[in-house]
């Protein structure tokens, strides 16, 4: 996700797109004792037991792998065969990671944390969650969709990198792409007192040095033009991992947008032939998402979407990718989507970061076309939640509260005329309604679409851009977002 710049004029659509984007030591790393914190299953090490507060909506847990398995029975492929065991995932995305010893205190700090609403202060401590996740997950592979840190500074990847060579104890593979935030980012940059000082960034090239043991070293197949690859996640079973980011002399500042050049397209239209050609079943990972996750999210916050994305979902769903893994808008989302020129659907399997309230990663068990895709969540981590009872509460609290209170600023800089108590009372709403869909499965609560009613009949301009974003946010297409068995055989 790209950052909030204060010195912007903004338009409504604009504004949410920007709302949107926010929510999305040493090179040698940190110790292997330093991972100890808590996810869904786990014991709690320093944050408070329990179930959140009454006021915090509880994470949503799928099933066990063996209560799904009762659903699942005997899968098999096309063509009636066997396939074998199973393979287990563990999906997590946009960690934004942001190396500690950068500075996390001070004027100039609190003001860049003011203006942007993930868990960057924290980021730390919930990636030592993560490993622990990981060691209690036992998964055979680890995706990760990208963003993997806060502004790309090259210390906050050596440190990302050292994280997960953790994760491969056991002979776990791990896999990672990046996103928008991870590559030659002049935002990289470190905080003391009351000043920021640029920190070096990385290269594409750098990328890929850092993370060779992460993808890029035992690739099969390289993209020339992009940090794609594809590797081998377990015999028979493909990863087209994809860069869908841009950079170098094609990047804008602050650019959040993806696409594919034509190289690129054509590159992944020979990998998907060669895996038909081997008999291979291929699953997808990219930063940007192919499908729309709500209505009109194309309209509103077209840069969470890679370019042609009918186009692009067309190429993989006829090349054989049922299924393809996404992260950028910080939301917990499955969407179905048959593209134009497809005779078969595709999944986009959106995750969203780590942190971010619900803070939540995805179990996934792939058995022949079948996904078994469940959801859990960092629930404690080895940091100081001042007086917050947990630390679902404390995530959620920092993204509801900070919200409402941005929101009402960035109007104050749209084109559009608004007084305060407008700014005030649209806010919270739109506040509420990006919550939830951040954690998936939504719910629109009774008195929504009288309130979107009231806003689309004003026949003002702003209330009727509020208006249709509230209805579209709280729109959740199919299917159940958080858990649920992915048939790829039938879609």
């Amino acid at each position: 996700m790209s950052r909030l710049a204060s010195n912007r004029s903004w338009s409504l659509p604009g504004l949410l797109f920007a709302v949107g984007a926010t929510w999305g030591c040493s090179d040698g790393g940190p110790s292997p004792t330093d991972a100890t914190a808590s996810v869904d299953g786990a014991t709690p090490s320093s944050a408070a037991d329990g179930a959140p507060s009454a006021d915090v909506p509880p994470p949503i847990d799928a099933p066990s792998f063996a209560d799904a398995a009762v659903v699942l029975g005997s899968a098999q492929t096309f063509d009636g065969t066997a396939t074998g065991a199973p393979v287990h995932l563990l999906v997590l995305s946009d960690p934004h990671y942001y190396d500690p010893a950068l500075g996390t205190t001070g004027a100039a700090f609190e003001a860049y944390t003011a203006r942007d609403r993930k868990l960057i202060a924290e980021s730390d401590a919930v990636m030592r969650a993560m490993v622990a996740a990981v060691q209690t997950e036992n998964p055979q592979v680890v995706l990760i969709s990208g963003d993997l840190t806060k502004d790309g500074e090259q210390s906050s990847h050596n440190r990302v990198a050292a994280y997960l060579r953790q994760m491969q104890a056991d002979g776990r593979k791990v896999f990672v792409v990046p996103g928008n935030h991870d590559i030659e980012n002049d935002g990289a940059q470190s905080y003391a007192g009351d000043l920021t000082v640029p920190v070096p960034a990385i290269s594409a090239a750098e990328f890929s040095t850092i993370y060779r043991d992460m993808g890029y070293g035992a690739a099969m197949a390289r993209d020339s033009g992009s940090l794609s690859y594809v590797a081998e996640m377990a015999p028979g079973l493909w990863l087209l991992a994809l860069d869908s980011c841009i950079y170098g002399d094609f990047r804008a500042p602050e650019t959040s947008s993806g696409r594919f050049t034509d190289q690129t397209k054509t590159w992944i239209q020979g990998q998907l032939a060669l895996a038909a050609s081997r008999g291979a079943r291929v699953l997808a990972m990219m930063h940007h998402g192919v499908v729309e996750h709500f209505a009109n999210q194309a309209a509103i916050f077209p840069e969470y979407l890679v370019a042609e994305r009918d186009a692009v979902a067309a190429l993989l769903s006829n090349g054989g990718v049922g299924a393809v893994f996404t992260g950028h808008f910080h939301a917990n989302d499955i969407t179905r989507g048959l593209p134009s020129g497809s005779a078969r659907a595709i999944y986009d399997i959106e995750t969203g970061s780590t942190v971010t309230y619900p803070c939540p990663y995805r179990v996934v068990e792939v058995s022949s076309d079948m996904l078994i895709v469940s959801t859990k969540h960092v629930t404690a981590i080895d940091y100081d939640l001042g007086g917050a009872p947990d630390f679902q509460s404390y995530a959620h609290k920092s993204l509801r509260v900070g919200l409402e209170a941005l929101i009402p600023e960035l109007i104050a800089q749209a084109k559009y005329a608004i007084t305060d108590s407008e700014a005030a009372e649209v806010s919270p709403w739109l506040a509420d309604g990006l919550v939830a869909h951040y954690a998936g499965d939504e719910v629109i609560p009774l008195d929504v679409p009288a309130e979107v009613q009231t806003w689309l009949a004003s026949g003002i301009g702003v209330e009727l851009l509020a208006g249709m974003m509230l209805q579209s946010i709280w729109t959740d297409l199919e299917p159940p977002d958080n858990s649920g068995i992915l048939n790829l055989a039938t879609r």
